[in-house]
């Protein structure tokens, strides 16, 4: 049947469109960057945390996708646990880049806030590849 697209294909379609949505946020992101000091500082500090959005959005559909199974309880009960483990992953990811100052914090988190605004950008970048 053509004309409806699997489940799991649009689950990877919207993953995918999220993904470009962050990179595009980046890339404009960057420009900005280009025309502030320590531009290598405050960059990767940017693209770790654009890195750090990504790998929370695969995160959250993989969890999402799992919880699917479970029942109402069990999924609530997964569902809480992954987002626990994504805020302590995100914590020690940021605790150690300032450890060992690897990138701008601030730049850092502006770059995951790249998964907010590619979350509210995404049906607008849908329709875009959608033509």
């Amino acid at each position: 049947m053509m004309g409806i697209p699997k489940m799991n294909e649009q689950k990877n379609t919207i993953a995918i469109e999220l993904i470009i949505g962050m990179l595009v946020y980046g890339i404009a992101v960057q420009i900005i960057l280009f025309f502030l000091p320590d531009r290598l500082f405050n960059s990767i500090g940017l693209w770790l945390g654009i890195l750090i959005g990504v790998g929370m959005a695969l995160h959250m559909k993989h969890s999402i996708e799992n919880a699917l199974d479970l029942g109402e309880s069990g999924a609530q009960k997964h569902l809480l646990k992954h987002y626990g483990l994504r805020i302590v992953a995100v914590g020690a990811v940021f605790g150690i880049a300032y450890y060992f100052k690897l990138g701008n914090m601030l730049t850092m988190f502006i770059g995951v806030m790249g998964l907010k605004v590619a979350a509210y950008a995404q049906p607008h970048v849908h329709r875009l590849f959608d033509r």
